[in-house]
Parts: C-alpha cells; structure tokens; sequence
C-alpha cells in the first residue's frame, strides 16, 4: 500500500474513533477526577460538619408536629432587639460601677461641664473592647471614644483625633483582631517626632485635659510577654508622650493630664509612684464592651460618680509577684522524643500557694509590721500602688456602727456596718468584709498556710445622697473561713485561736484595722492609721476538724489530689518548698525545682491511662432497648429517678458514640429517645456572636465589658441582670449551652485570658459567678464554666502540669468554680486541657468524680475544651466519671470509642456520660417545641447532604460514563472503519 492511501486509511480510521470512543472517554476522566474530588470533600465535610454548621448554619436535627404550645422556658422580651437595647444599656452601668478611679489629685476629677479635651494616644482610636480568640466579641458599632466623649457634653481636639484616625499616626495602630494569637502583643505607640507642629499647636485650643487611653489587649494561645520584654510596662514612645505632656502643662498649654487604663491585665505602674509625668487623675475601665466608653464619658463629666474596687493588685512592679517565679513552663528532665507525649514534656509549679495576689503582699505587710515570719526588709509601699479591692470616688464615705455576731446554729457570721455619705455628692460605696484566721503553731507543723486577710463578704449601697446613711449586712458562711489541711487532718479545719473580721475599703485597709485592733500603730511601721472600731472578732476555743470536713450535700471531704502536689505525688522522691509566711525568706521560689522522669512518671504521662484489669468486672448494659420513653417524658424528674434507667436502655451504641464524641459546639440528636440536639456557644463577654456568626441575624447579643470589670462593681444585683441578658440572647439564638463564663484566677497579671476571668480572689470570682450563672440557667441555657481548673496562663496550654499544693488548689482556683455549683444551679464545666501533674484534667478521677461530681453534687453535662490533641481522650475522661461531651473538632474520641465497644466497664461509663447529658437537655431550652407528640427526626447537615447528592452524581456519571466507553469501544471494533484500517495495516506490514 502506497504512503498517501496508508495517511488516508489511519486518518479515517482515528476520526471515527474519536466520534465514536472519545466523547465517553472524556467524560470518565472528567467525572473520575471530580468523583474523587467531591469523595475528599464529603469525607472533610461529614467530618467537620460540626464546624459547617457553626459557620455557616444549618442543624442536625426537625420537629415534626413540633409543639408551638410547649415553650418550657421564654424570653423576658418581646422583641430580640428590646433585648439587645437593654444589653447595651446594661453593659454601661456594668462599666458605670466597675470602673475604678485610682488617683484624683486635687479633684482633678470630674472635669468642668464643655470642657475642651484633647485626646491622646493611638489607643484613644483603637479601644480594647474586648479579648482576642474564643471569647471574641462584636464591638463594631460600638462608639468611638470622641463619640462618647462628645454625648458627654466635651469639645474634642478633632485635629489630633484626625491625626491617629487618619493621618500620619495611623499606621502605628497596633492590630487587635483575630481568633488564636500566637504571640504575645506588641505596643505601637506613635513616636513624638511624627507629631506635626500643627497637631501640636491644636492641643492649647484643647487644653482643659489631656486624656491619655493606655490599652493592652489579651486573648487565647499566648500570654501578655513578660520575658523579652513587658508588654505591661509603658513602652519607650507612651513615656516620650507622658513626658512631652508634662512640659506641655507646665508652659500652660494643659490643664490637666488624665490616665485612662484600657486593660483587663493589670498594667504596671511604677511611672506613677513618684508620679514622673505629673499625671493628675488615673481612672481603671478595663475592656469596655459595646458601650461602656459612654459610661467612662460620663464619669469624666461628673454624670457618673465611679464606684468600682480593683480586683487585682496594682504594682510598681509586676515581677515583685512570687508567681511570676514560676510562670515559665519547664521542660522534664530526661525528656527525650517518644519517652513521653511531646503533649506532656512541661510543667509549672505553683510555688506560692495560697499567696496569689492581695494574698501574699498583704500578709508579708502585716508579718513585717509584727516582725514575724522573716519577713526580711521589705516594705509594701515599694511593691503595691493600689491593693486589691482599692476605688476612689468623687464623695467621701464614713463607716460606723459596726459589730459582729455569730449564728452557732448555722454556722454563720453576721457584719453589720452603717455607711454614711459625708461628702458633698451623691455615690455609692462597697463595704469589703475581710476575715483573718489565726496562724499557728499546728499549721506550721502541718504547712497550713493563712493569708493576713482574706474576702469573705461584701456587699454595696444605694446611690447615697449626702448626709444620708445606710445599713448594710454581710452573712458569711463557715465554711468560708476554714483552711484546708492536707497534710494533717486531711480536710478543712478552723483553727483554734481569735478570728478578726473587719469591715474595709480595701484589702490593705483591713489588714490595718486590725493591726490596730491587735494595738499595733504607725510606731511599728504601719503606713495607714487602720480603725480598730471597724473590727470585730470571735474565738474558736479548740482545733475544729469535724465540721467542714462534709460537703453541703453530705459528702466526706478529705484529700482528691494528692497527685498533683510533688510533696505527695509516689511518683517521685523529689520534693518542693512552696512559700511560706513562716519562713519568708527561707522559702521564697528562685530557681524553678526541676522534675526528673521516673518510670512511674513516665507511666503517669502516657496518653491514655485506662487498664481494664484494674476494674471488677460488670454486666453489659442494655442497649438498643424499645422505645417507651421519649426525653420529653424526663422533663422535671430529679437526676436519680428510676424512669432514667428505663431510657438509657434505649440507647445504642453508635448513638452514645455520637452524643459524646461528636459535639464541637452542637449536641447530637438522639433519635431512639426522641432528643433533639442543641446548639451550643461561646460566651464569657456575653453571648459570641462574632466568631461564629453563621446566624449572626438571630445571634445579635449584648457585648459585654470584661469579666473583671463585672467584678470590680461588687454589685450582685448587676451579675443577675447581666445573667438575665445573656440568657435571653442565648433564647433568641437557639443556644442551649453556654461556654463560659471564664472562672480562673489572675494568677499573674501576664495570663492571656485574664479578659475571660473575673479576679485574682477566688472567693470574689465565685460569688460573683454564682448570680451570673444562676440567672442563665433559669432561662434553660446551660452553663459550663471554663476552664476547669488551673488555665491560669496560656503557654503550653494542651497538656502542661501543673505541681501544687491541694490546699492552694481549693481555696485559690477551684473556689471559683464552688459556688456557682452548689449555690448558683450550675451543672457543668468545661475541662481544661492542662494536667494536674501527670494527669490530665478530665481523667483525674479525684478533681472529677471526688470534687465536683460527689462533693459538689454537680450533675449536669460537662465537656471538654475543643479535642486538638489526642492525650484529651474519650476512655481516661468517661472513667474519671466526670466528663459527658467532647467538645471535638477532630474525631479523635469517635474514632476511639468504638475500639471499647464490647468492654462493659467502658461501656457503662459511656451510658452514664449520657445520662447527665440528655439531663441537662431535658431541662434546657432545647427542649422548646417538645411536645408529648412531637417526633425529632436526625436530619444532614444541608451543606453536607448537596455535596453527598454532587458526590453521587459525578460517581453515577463515571460509572455510565466508562460502561459506554467500554460499550462504543466494543462496537467501533465491528465497525467498517475498524476493519478498513485493520486491513490497512495488514497490507502495509506485508509490503
């Protein structure tokens, strides 16, 4: 065959075959790849969908026949945004009674009615609303501070304001945004040289105050720097602003100069114990939430008079904290790669106890003034610039009438104190209840540790008018002034010996009061004259052993986690000195204690801890049971009634699997029971509506202030309304279970989520927690407080251990948590990821099921911070016997579960876990619509049912696609063309 017939032939023969194979070709590799694509997509999607839906909406579950009549718990407001008007209202009496005037020299303030102002600083454009990560608010339609300043009735300097809005001082404006840091924040203050002349000359116009905003903002991941550098000190161009301010008010071209601190970390303010800028007032507001720069407006103008009390300790030096001797996490000895998790290789000691705060700087006071302890040279106006509880206000206040009584039947101290307005307007005072405990010679044999003064009590007046007066009463209970022992008795004890207790501004005021009650005075260094009128005391004639070693409900109280405190721990022989007021000196933390990795040590650290062979052997329980109960017939029945065992026989495993594994911010549906699931959020600053905004309509939510600026108002009253509120943006939104709010300690003034917690007091925090979360869960929202317990710093957070004393435990940093369980109706908590030495906090059988399940008697659902990390396990948390939900991004704990499906002892926990979490639902909002007729029916994320429906189509597609490919292939084989170009091919091989 000639060349050009050969061409003709092959090129028929491959058009031919390109009509009639490659079109189904073609489209098996198209919808292959896609096939494959979406089959990656919906693995992602059905995985995350959780997430999905927190972002973007949807639900996992439908009412049919849905009852309109069933609305077991309903909103105190007509409409959403009534709601949300009365939040914001709200948010600004918080800021209104929490922000806390610190120094007013000359009543510099208020400022005179239309006073011209100039404000100063990037921060005065670029407020600290709230903190960064989970806690993230929505300040976007707050006002600016020349907004409230202006409604306040002032004249603001619009040049300089211009200048850090828009102008030259706008790119050093220091980002506060985000989700996680992961780094600590920088300052960003403009320099002096960018400040134009004519910026400069427009401040004489404005020249009745200087107001100078300092923010510092915290958040999730990281901790405020502190090594490196301080974030909490002035940086290099704040004090060239200061400084230039300063000889700008001695030329006259400023009146006065006003501090404003915008931080819920507690700032270090050693450039004003010699007041190096000539700084005439400082006012403390915290992180103002959506409006609560109007009520710092207000104050300014004298609209407000400020009766806020600091919660922390203000100091001229941060560091001078023992805490911050171990605020470094630490590497174990003999840490090599695979030894151990890399999740469980530091640790941090707690080396000061009980001295957190007011704690240690008041009793070192009061040991140097009775020259006791070696309390060596040091001298409290060297360290301390405002104590814990301190406020100023533009009234003055006089105390009188003061006594003390004791109800023996009870158990409980009565205060009585009259507070009398003598200045010339009106205000409002917080009366500090402290007591002080005798410390002796049992407690230094047995390292009983007492603080000098500790909160016991408070309470707050009325807007007093001048020369009017008011009676208050402060009830404490008994067991709030005992000390736990846990190296003698093994519980709490009250001491023999005389126990003060005085009415005080503050805690530096108490513990002077008493000094003069003991008959000590200015002759023996006092540096206050105290007011021995103000204090009363009662004598406890023999060590008392007995009474507080049972909890409210009943049960024993004795050591639960003696594995958290080195001294106790088997694990090792190592021990730590933890600090003393015995031995001041002698015990003060230096080099942090290094822990050598013992075999035992090693065990304990391993990421799951759960051995069958140290359980006795149970039953399987019943699984899969028909239904007769739904959850709506639970509604009301006390945890215990037997009805529950009937229910829970209806549950299968794959449904406990999902109900506890699989709840990253909802709770499953549960169809053999009938639940229906709930949506589950944030909310320490109220309501998050922010991060996840999937229904951001529905979620409009009050932006609250900080938490500490909550407690600086010692207002109950406010905690309640702040509680009301969040509840019913919780209602509106559908959200049946809140995170937060934040219940740790301000162990140090570095700790990154100080923004989320309430105080350096552990019974402050506590009590002021307690009306907060009372008043949520009466609208059927429930609470689980974070993070429990020791999330007192941010570094190292997914699995750091940390050593302490279990006397500093309880009284410092579960105390948060106490009251608002066993007074306040909160049923849960959320667990946090750092470990009580070796053992995480979840599988610590002692914190868990000894403290909060059966001392406690909480009984609700309890969950875990988002599962990131595998050492936070489904088997070591559901044996713990505390946690019931897994608040888990990533399928660690349903992946793991099943691997236990057929070990009844892990099986029973799971079947328990369950019981506290359809509890908690059926008495929640979720159960809203439930009715005795209603069906829930498991529904697909919608999102994740169009990407199943794509998915299936493209596999279809290439399923059809490659059967015709193969077909027409077959049949271009018996066609003319085929056999054309196969003859073809013949005749040339054969030429």
């Amino acid at each position: 065959m000639d060349k050009k017939k050969w061409k003709q032939a092959k090129k028929a023969y491959k058009k031919a075959k390109h009509r009639a194979i490659r079109p189904w070709k073609g489209m098996s590799i198209f919808s292959a790849i896609f096939a494959v694509v979406f089959i990656a997509v919906f693995v992602i999607c059905s995985t995350f969908d959780n997430t999905l839906a927190a972002f973007n909406g949807g639900t996992f579950w439908k009412l049919e026949n849905e009852d309109a009549d069933a609305q077991y718990f309903t909103s105190d407001f007509d409409k959403v945004e009534d709601n949300v008007a009365y939040g914001t209202d709200l948010c600004q009496r918080v800021e209104a009674e929490g922000a806390a005037l610190l120094m007013n020299e000359n009543d510099a303030l208020p400022l005179k009615e239309g006073a011209k102002v100039s404000t100063f600083s990037n921060s005065s454009v670029n407020i600290v609303y709230g903190g960064t990560g989970s806690g993230n608010i929505d300040a976007s339609s707050a006002d600016t501070w020349k907004d409230a300043l202006e409604s306040a009735g002032f004249s603001v300097n619009k040049k300089l304001w211009d200048f850090y809005e828009s102008g030259d001082g706008a790119e050093y404006a220091s980002d506060r945004g985000g989700t996680v840091t992961t780094a600590g924040a920088t300052t960003s203050e403009v320099p002096w040289k960018v400040y134009t002349d004519d910026v400069k000359k427009s401040v004489e116009k404005y020249g009745d105050a200087a107001l100078v905003m300092i923010s510092r903002v915290g958040g999730e991941g990281a901790d405020a720097t502190y090594d490196k550098s301080n974030y909490l000190t002035l940086d290099d161009n704040e004090k060239d602003m200061l400084s230039n301010l300063a000889q700008m008010k001695k030329d006259g071209q400023i009146k006065k100069v006003v501090l404003l601190i915008n931080s819920a970390n507690a700032l270090q303010v050693d450039f004003l114990k010699d007041n190096t800028y000539d700084i005439d007032a400082v006012l403390w507001i915290g992180d103002v939430g959506i409006s609560g720069i109007n009520a710092v407006a207000e104050i300014l103008a004298g609209k407000v008079n400020p009766s806020g009390s600091l919660v922390d300790t203000y100091c001229y030096d941060n560091y001078s904290s023992p805490a911050m001797a171990n605020f470094t996490p630490v590497q174990y000895e003999g840490y090599e790669e695979g030894v151990i998790p890399d999740s469980a290789d530091t640790y941090m000691i707690y080396q000061e106890g009980i001295y957190v705060g007011y704690k240690y700087y008041e009793t070192r006071y009061e040991d140097g003034i009775m020259q006791t302890g070696s309390a060596g040279d040091y001298v409290y106006g060297d360290n301390v610039a405002f104590p814990f509880g301190y406020g100023l206000s533009y009234t003055t206040f006089d105390y009188s009438n003061y006594s003390l009584s004791y109800d023996e039947a009870n158990h409980q101290y009565h205060a009585k104190v009259t507070v009398t307005n003598t200045g010339k307007v009106a205000g409002k005072e917080t009366v500090q209840l402290y007591v002080q405990s005798p410390y002796t010679t049992y407690d230094v044999e047995n390292k009983v540790e007492k603080a000098s003064v500790s909160l016991v009590g408070f309470d707050k007046t009325q807007e007093l008018e001048p020369g009017e007066s008011q009676e208050l009463e402060m009830v404490v209970d008994g067991a709030d002034i005992a000390s736990y022992d846990a190296y003698g008795a093994e519980t709490y004890i009250l001491d023999a010996g005389t126990y003060y207790f005085t009415a005080a501004t503050d805690a530096h005021n108490a513990v002077n009061n008493i000094l003069a009650a003991k008959g000590y005075s200015a002759e023996n260094g006092m540096d206050g004259q105290g007011n021995a009128a103000l204090v009363g005391s009662w004598n406890n004639p023999t060590l008392d052993t007995t009474t507080y070693a049972v909890s409210a409900n009943g049960t024993e109280i004795t050591n639960q986690l003696s594995d958290s405190d080195l001294n106790l721990y088997e694990g090792t022989e190592q021990n730590v000195t933890y600090l003393s007021r015995s031995d001041w000196e002698g015990t003060w933390p230096t080099d942090t204690v290094k822990i050598a990795l013992t075999d035992q040590l090693i065990e304990d650290l391993q990421l799951v801890q759960y051995d069958a062979s140290d359980y006795d052997e149970v039953e399987m329980p019943t699984m899969g049971a028909a239904q007769e109960l739904t959850l709506y017939d639970m509604i009301g029945l006390d945890y215990e009634d037997p009805q529950w065992d009937a229910l829970l026989d209806q549950l299968t495993f794959d449904e406990m699997v999902s109900l506890i594994g699989d709840s990253f911010h909802w709770t499953m549906p549960v169809e053999s029971v009938q639940a229906p699931g709930s949506r589950d959020e944030n909310g320490p600053q109220g309501l998050t509506a922010s991060l996840f905004n999937a229904d951001s309509a529905k979620m409009a939510a009050t932006a609250f202030t900080s938490e500490d600026v909550m407690a600086a108002t010692f207002n109950r009253d406010l905690m309640t309304e702040i509680g009301k509120v969040i509840g019913n943006d919780c209602l509106s939104a559908n959200v049946a279970i809140l995170y937060g709010p934040g219940n740790n300690i301000h162990r140090s003034p570095y700790g990154g989520r100080n923004f989320e917690y309430y105080s350096e007091d552990g019974f402050l925090s506590g009590e002021m927690s307690l009306y907060e979360v009372a008043a949520i869960e009466s609208k059927g929202v429930h609470v689980v407080m974070k993070h429990f317990a020791l999330n007192d710093c941010e570094q190292d957070r997914l699995g750091l251990g940390v050593w302490l004393p279990e006397q500093a435990a309880r009284e410092i940093y579960l105390k948060a948590f106490q009251a608002p369980i066993e007074e306040g109706n909160g049923g849960g908590v959320m667990v946090a990821y750092t470990r009580w030495g070796a053992i995480w906090s979840g599988g610590n059988k002692g914190l868990m099921t000894g403290i909060l399940r059966n001392e406690w008697g909480s009984q609700g659902l309890t969950i875990t911070d988002n599962v990131l990390t595998k050492y936070v396990n489904g088997v070591d948390g559901l044996m713990a016997g505390g946690i019931s939900t897994f608040d888990a991004m990533l399928p660690y704990i349903t992946n793991q579960l099943p691997e236990y499906e057929n070990d009844p002892v892990v099986v029973s926990a799971m079947r328990e876990a369950c019981h506290h979490d359809l509890y908690a639902i059926a008495n929640s909002v979720a159960m809203n619509g439930v009715g005795e007729n209603t069906l829930v029916k498991a529904v697909e994320l919608k999102l994740v049912r169009i990407v199943r429906i794509v998915m299936i189509v493209f596999i279809l597609l290439f399923v059809v696609s490659l059967l015709l490919f193969i077909k027409k292939k077959k049949e271009f084989k018996k066609s003319q063309a085929y056999a054309d170009f196969q003859e073809a091919k013949k005749a040339r091989k054969q030429k």
